[in-house]
């Protein structure tokens, strides 16, 4: 497939995450030449306009589009949601029509929904810490207020940050539908019913919610550069269905492997969601001790220590 070749254009001054994600998905499918104007005259005569100039990707009129779930579009989401599905196919040909809905929607979702929120005036992050997000890092590409003559080149920067994001999050979820058949191989082939042996890292957390609907496993095995490690699995409620042992935790090397009674042992991390041996067998002995440790449960002093906590960090 050849890209072919557009003239598009956005308006100039202040640019915002909306036109520049829309800059770098039109890019993806197309060979273009940008002007930044609010000229209506040269604007009406390019082959794509976005975020300016009334038309059908300018999303700052009364009537907004909106989503299913009732977030209003911003000109990132009316590209995408218009050309998005070509750009998957564009760079991926291999895909069916079926993965390639999937990959739009999880573009749309993970990425682009939220660039429209922000930029309709809709703050999404309640956390109560402050927490950098793709909005507020692409229009840090503007220029100081005491820098002159740096607008187009800082605007051509972001959309250069901007392709790396959007086709780092296309390349995962087409590695994530790649990697499914590794996965329900490894699920379907477990010796213990709680654990699955991949025989290297692939994304699983996706495939393995799908396929593992007993909710069964509980601890993971793959092979990394220099060792086997065991990762625990997270449940519906985002918590670790089962930590390591308490007992592990932050051990390295020889404490650890007096420890567990397993030579090869290597390391726990502090937060006992990961640990590692340097042979298959030590990994999977980590993972039986794992599996026969009991389950812990949280005192009502905990809880109490935990709601308290809250109060204070909300004052």
């Amino acid at each position: 497939m050849e890209k072919q070749f557009k003239k598009i254009g956005t308006h100039d001054g202040k640019f915002h995450a909306d036109e520049v994600m829309a800059t770098a998905i039109l890019n993806e499918i197309f060979v273009t030449e940008l002007i930044r104007t609010r000229n209506k005259k040269v604007l009406d005569e390019l082959d794509i306009v976005y975020d300016v100039n009334g038309g059908e990707f300018d999303h700052h009129g009364i009537d907004k589009v909106m989503r299913e779930d009732g977030t209003p579009f911003s000109s990132c989401g009316l590209i995408w949601n218009k050309f998005g599905k070509e750009v998957v196919h564009f760079k991926n040909e291999s895909l069916n029509e079926d993965q390639i809905d999937e990959i739009f929607n999880f573009i749309d979702r993970s990425l682009v929904e939220g660039i429209d929120a922000l930029d309709n005036g809709i703050w999404i992050d309640k956390s109560e810490i402050p927490l950098m997000n793709i909005s507020s890092i692409l229009s840090g590409f503007n220029p100081l207020w005491y820098e002159e003559d740096k607008e187009n080149q800082n605007f051509n920067k972001a959309v250069e940050f901007a392709t790396s994001i959007l086709n780092n999050k296309i390349n995962f979820k087409v590695s994530v539908i790649k990697a499914k058949e590794k996965v329900v191989k490894a699920y379907e082939s477990r010796e213990i019913p709680e654990v699955m042996i991949l025989d290297t890292y692939c994304p699983y957390g996706e495939s393995l919610k799908e396929i593992d609907e007993a909710q069964q496993i509980l601890f993971v095995i793959f092979k990394s550069k220099t060792n086997y490690l065991l990762q625990t699995i997270r449940g519906k409620d985002g918590k670790d269905k089962k930590k390591l042992p308490k007992d592990w935790m932050g051990k390295r090397d020889e404490e650890l492997a007096n420890v567990t009674g397993v030579s090869d042992a290597t390391f726990c991390h502090t937060g006992r969601f990961i640990a590692g041996a340097v042979s298959l067998e030590g990994i999977k002995r980590l993972a039986s001790l794992a599996i026969q440790e009991p389950y812990e449960h949280e005192s009502i002093m905990d809880k109490i220590m935990k709601f308290t906590r809250k109060l204070f960090i909300k004052r």
